[in-house]
């Protein structure tokens, strides 16, 4: 236990040391910056993350592959090698109905 407590205080003073001497404003921006830069450094973060969110439904395949730093495609790869299921997304009668009228409005103003 001393010693969790020991590596806490040292990250708080570290954390109190940068924004003491101006490199951020506050806490708040210091870890933004730093989990910026943890998930540029790991893409296995990233990747765990966009599955974690499309699972959940949170995101869509093509959001999860840019989280993911990858396309769709290879975002495929990798939920298929985890045995995950595709989401298919219908449309609801009205969506549809909206893009079809969005459609004939496009090929009646193109003649």
């Amino acid at each position: 236990m001393e010693y969790r407590h020991a590596k806490n205080s040292l990250l708080d003073d570290q954390i109190k040391g940068l924004i003491g001497a101006g490199y951020y404003p506050n806490k708040s921006e210091l870890m933004i910056d730093a989990l910026r830069y943890l998930f540029s450094q790991r893409q296995d973060l990233r990747v765990a993350s966009a599955v974690e969110l499309y699972q959940e439904g949170k995101v869509t395949l093509s959001r999860a592959a840019e989280i993911a730093g990858m396309i769709s495609e290879e975002f495929k790869g990798i939920l298929a090698e985890k045995g995950l299921k595709i989401k298919v997304q219908s449309l609801s009668d009205e969506e549809f109905d909206e893009g079809l009228k969005l459609i004939k409005d496009i090929r009646e103003n193109s003649k």
